[in-house]
């Protein structure tokens, strides 16, 4: 069973190294160019613990309108 990192509902992320859930306020993302960030995932810091990750970013369903 794969665990959620981002709790959408909660507004909480857990960190992968430290395996603390903290509300996603608390996260810093690492810059990147506008340019490419529809092509890029985010990098998250922990204030934690320190550890840089990059959760999978899950494709939403696609739904048709008629």
């Amino acid at each position: 069973m794969i665990t959620q990192i981002v709790d959408e509902e909660a507004r909480t992320i857990t960190c992968p190294r430290c395996e603390e859930a903290q509300p996603m306020r608390d996260f810093a993302t690492l810059g990147m160019s506008p340019r490419y960030a529809p092509a890029l995932a985010p990098i998250y810091r922990c204030k934690q613990c320190n550890h840089l990750f990059a959760p999978r970013v899950q494709p939403h369903p696609v739904i048709a309108l008629a």
